[in-house]
Formats: C-alpha cells, structure tokens, sequence
C-alpha cells in the first residue's frame, strides 16, 4: 500500500502534469475559496515544477501498491480531449475552461475500449434480467431530483404498517449489474473514482448510455435496482432491514421544487401534477422530521449551508450568481439516503466483513486548541471537554449566526473538522463518521457518480449470493490491500474534483466580472486576515479578495478587525460592515479578481 509521503507528494505535483501551454498552471489560491486565507508568500507555479518529482512519485506509488487497482488506473490511455456534450467552450481543448479541466488531470473522452463495450449493451434491461428479483413494478416508487438533474440514481417508496410503522424503500441504480469486474469500463470508473460538476458541465464516471439512460431510474421505464427495505417504528427507529436485487418502474421523475409545493399545498401547475403522490410523501415528511429530531438527539450536524448557484444565457456566458433555494424535500431525499448507508454499513458490521466506509475522522486536538483560541477572540467559546461532537459544532454555528460576521465565523468554526474520507475497516475496527455522529457509515445510494458505492454493491450482491466463497475473497490479505488502495485513490480523486469544481466557479466569476473592471461597488468585509479582506460584492453576490498591499502596510488583525497603515492614515475594517471597492483587474492566472479601495 502506498505510503503516506508518495501520496501527498502526489497530490501536491498533479497540477505540473498539466499541459505545458496551459493558462491555469497556479492553483494556489484556490483554497482560499475553500475558506483559507491566501498565502503570505507565492507558491512556484506548476510550469516551474520538475516533471521527473511527479513521474518518480507515480512509479513509487505504483510500485508500492503491487499492482491491482494501481495498475489498472495506470494501464488506461489517454483520455482528456474535447467534450462532446455540454456548452460550446467544452468541445474545444483550448478554451479556458478545458485548460482548467486538463490541470486537475481529469478524464474528458471515453477511450475507444470502453465505448466499444457500451455499444453492446442494450437501451433498455431485457425481460431476462428481470428473473431471480423483487418484482416491485406495481409498488409506488419515484424519484425526486435537482431540476437541472441528468443521472437519477435513487428512488424512494413508503407504506404505512401496523401500530404506526412505515416500510422505507430506497432503490438505487444496479449499476454493478453492467459494470462489471475485468471490463474496460469498470477500470475507466476506478480511474475516474468520481463523477465531477463543474458550473455548467458534467464530467461523468459512467459514460452517458448508462448514466443518463441504462442505469438512470427515469419515470415510467423499467428498471434494475438495489433495493434496501427498511421498517422504522413509529417512534423513528429502525427495527428491521433487508437488501435485494429488483426491478422497479418509477411513476414519476420530480423535482424538489415540485414535491415543496405539493408539501406547501400551493396551487400549482408543479403542485397538481405531483399530487397523485401527495399520500406517500405525507408518510415521508413526518418520517423524516422524525428522523431528524433522532439526529440532532445523537449530536449529528446539519449545517442548512446557502449553495450559490450560476445563471446562463443561451451563449453559455454567466449572466447572475444567486443562492440556490433549500427545501424540506431535500431533506427527505437526505435522509432516505442516510438511513440506506447505514442500514447497509450495519449489514457488513453485523457479519464481520470488511469493505470501504466513509471515515470522517476527529480533529487533532492541538489544532482543535489553536482554532479555539482564534474564535475566542470573536467571543465564540470552544467547549473544553475531551472529545467535541456534532452537537457542539452545531451549537456553535447557531451562535455564530447572531453575530455581524456569521460567514467568517462559520468558515473558522468548520476549522474544527476534518475532512472525510474513504477507508477499509470492519467489525473489530469499527469506522465512525464525526459530523453525522455515526459507526458503520458508508456509501450505497450514488453508484452511478462514486467508484466506492459501486464497490460496496458489488461485494454486497457477492456476500447475498456467494455466502462462503465471498466471504473469503473478501478477507484475503491481498484482496484487502487493493481494497485500501481504491479507497485512497478514491478519496484523494474525491478532493480533486471539488478543487477543480471550486476552480471552475473562480473562472466563471472571473469571466463574469472582466466587463466591469474599474467599476466602483458596494461590498460587504465577510473576513479579514493579515493578507487582506474578503468581501462579498453585493451588486454581484460574489466574492472577491482586496489584498493588504493595496490598501497600505503594517497589518495588524485584532478579533474581528483589520487595521492597516496607509500614509500618515490608520485604516480599519471590520467583518460584517460596509466598504466601497473597485474591481482593478481579472487575474485569469491566479483565478482571482483585484480589487482596490473606491
């Protein structure tokens, strides 16, 4: 298995690997958009790398993995070309955006092996594969996505039981059942690990016959399925769960925006036609608030966070940013979700089999102490107790909300958690999952988007079917270091995809804004830090960064503000208040727009 130092080196060198020509060879401020404040001193760019660092660190790598998934990955051909779906700037290498693409290594085109293997599978599942399944076609089972949504891996069932049950079913795409073990297809997910969104594009781990089509439960076709069936008493508890190959017809395909409406009993034309379902997601809503009550009891952490969302004209050109609108009906599809994983995990836990769970570790408690201390500050107080739990994370994020500069303490509370990640563990060393304040949790329900779901299917179909033997297979010490290398290729292409994800939406921004550089405009300071302020352009709900050496010298930050020499003048700012800025210039290397003082 590969050491931790190959790995992080790795990581840290990808962006060299980028075409030389490339316009986007420095990435560093991109964590900035993840809530870090910029670097104090510039960090070389890729170009400057040396290529023969990342070509030994690969090798490394692959040696130490003795082959399996690391081979497979490092076998694929070339795959990065232009899109043949999606706007016009993804069907030519050279655009700016493509370049971005081409920086985070991501795999554009499906070599010619694996669309040979896609040719020969059909548009539809073929009455044989229905044979040995639950038949559950007559059952009332829908699917409730994102309108903009193309892939639809989950569906959703209820039925009301005795002495206030409910039978829960959460259906999710048999992709396993076509991608199968050996194939090209099968190895060029493993590559990609992820499906990544980007603004305005799709760069998916399936290609679209299955995707889009063969695996996506659309309404009203018939279709392959994982089925986990769950029975929750009326006090909200699991009692009962079993798993299972099926056939399903979903009635409908709906949108959050439709079923919201049905919940709101508003008179609309997306109300009315969601509402032959109205009975079934009456059960889901008291389900899922009852859900809900049970994990904030446990400590788990619901962060309700405001998602921005990019508004195109028909040129494909950024046009407004807004905030995208929560609804309840999310939370419903999220907890459905949650309840499958788990329920899913626990089957693996109960059987002393191990597989690869979704790990969200603690935080070090050093670092714990050093962002305690920088919160205390702003009048935020950490609790000072051996271990923190969801619960206090959430406490302290609805502290934060009644302060000036909510979005700067939210982003350095969130400093006290990890990122999570995959791994392998079993019984004896049970994975637990900090935010979500659970064991066992792992990843069933996005099979069409994530190489571990699939994974989890795979093994789990082979445990229900092959008992014995799979049992076997699945706890050989071999089988078991590959397994632990998918899961770090996994998560480490699960980071890349979010970094090339948020570096997407700074060159979106960047484009939006160059025709209005020089412009005077309003802003609000949502964080300030010895380097600078990062402020939120209200005209625009954007955010940009008006660094220190714009502004003056002599940085000092006190709490919540910064103040800053200029001349004979002392300047300060404050989060949370006003400030008049100017847009000085785009900086589409650094994905950054300048700002200066208006």
């Amino acid at each position: 298995m590969a050491d931790v130092e190959t790995r992080a080196a790795l990581k840290r060198i990808l962006a060299a690997m980028s075409a030389p020509d490339g316009k986007f060879k420095n990435f560093r401020d991109l964590h900035k958009s993840r809530g870090g404040a910029p670097a104090p001193a510039p960090q070389p760019e890729a170009g400057t790398l040396d290529r023969q660092r990342a070509a030994e660190a690969a090798r490394r790598l692959a040696e130490s993995a003795g082959g399996g998934a690391r081979e497979r990955i490092g076998l694929r051909p070339p795959a990065f070309g232009p899109m043949q779906h999606g706007p016009a700037c993804y069907r030519t290498a050279e655009s700016e955006e493509m370049q971005l693409l081409a920086s985070f290594r991501l795999r554009t085109q499906f070599p010619d092996d694996v669309q040979a293997e896609v040719a020969r599978l059909p548009r539809d599942p073929a009455p044989a594969d229905f044979a040995g399944r639950w038949d559950l076609r007559r059952e009332v089972v829908y699917t409730i996505d994102g309108e903009d949504a193309k892939d639809y891996d989950d569906a959703i069932s209820i039925k009301p039981l005795a002495d206030g049950a409910v039978e829960v079913g959460v259906h999710i795409a048999d992709v396993a059942h076509y991608v199968r073990p050996g194939t090209a297809l099968d190895d060029e997910a493993l590559a990609r690990a992820t499906s990544v969104y980007v603004a305005d594009q799709v760069v998916p781990m399936l290609p679209e016959e299955l995707s889009n089509h063969l695996c996506s439960l659309v309404g009203e076709r018939e279709r392959l399925a994982y089925s986990v069936l769950m029975v929750f008493d009326a006090q909200g508890k699991r009692r009962d769960a079993r798993v299972g190959k099926s056939v399903i017809r979903s009635a409908r395909r709906n949108t959050y925006k439709e079923v919201q409406e049905c919940l709101d009993r508003a008179d609309t034309p997306g109300a009315r036609a969601v509402g032959f379902l109205e009975p079934s997601l009456r059960l889901f809503e008291r389900w899922t608030k009852k859900q809900q009550e049970l994990r904030d009891a446990k400590g788990s952490m619901r962060l309700n966070s405001v998602e921005k969302k990019f508004v195109f004209d028909e040129r494909g050109e950024v046009v407004r940013v807004v905030d995208a609108p929560r609804y309840f009906s999310q939370s419903l599809i999220e907890e459905t979700a949650l309840a499958a994983n788990q329920a899913v995990g626990d089957l693996f836990h109960a059987r002393g089999l191990p597989t690869i769970y979704r790990v969200h570790p603690e935080k070090d408690p050093e670092e714990i102490e050093q962002v305690a201390r920088g919160l205390a500050e702003h009048g935020i107080h950490v609790p000072k107790k051996e271990r923190l739990t969801g619960r206090d994370i959430a406490r302290l994020i609805q502290a934060a909300r009644k302060k000036s500069n909510a979005e700067a303490l939210i982003q350095r509370i969130m400093g006290l958690i990890e990122r999570a990640v995959y791994e392998v563990h079993d019984h004896e060393d049970v994975a637990t999952h900090f935010g979500l304040a659970r064991k066992a949790y792992l990843h069933f329900t996005s099979p069409i988007r994530r190489y571990p779901d699939l994974m989890v299917h795979r093994w789990l179909w082979a445990v229900e079917s092959r008992a014995d033997e799979a049992v076997r297979e699945l706890k050989a010490e071999e089988f078991l270091a590959d397994l632990n290398d998918v899961a770090s290729h996994c998560s480490l292409q699960a980071e890349l995809a979010e970094m090339a994800e948020n570096g997407m939406a700074d060159l979106k921004i960047c484009q939006f804004l160059e025709p209005h550089i020089g412009e005077k405009l309003e802003a609000q300071v949502l964080r300030v830090s010895p380097y600078g302020l990062e402020v939120r352009l209200t005209a625009f709900n954007v955010n940009a960064f008006l660094p220190t050496r714009a502004i003056g010298e002599r940085a000092k930050v006190l709490g919540p503000t910064l103040t800053v020499q200029a001349g004979k003048r002392s300047l300060s700012f404050s989060e949370g208040h006003p400030i008049r800025v100017k847009i000085q210039d785009v900086d589409f290397v650094k994905l950054q727009v300048l700002l200066q003082l208006g």
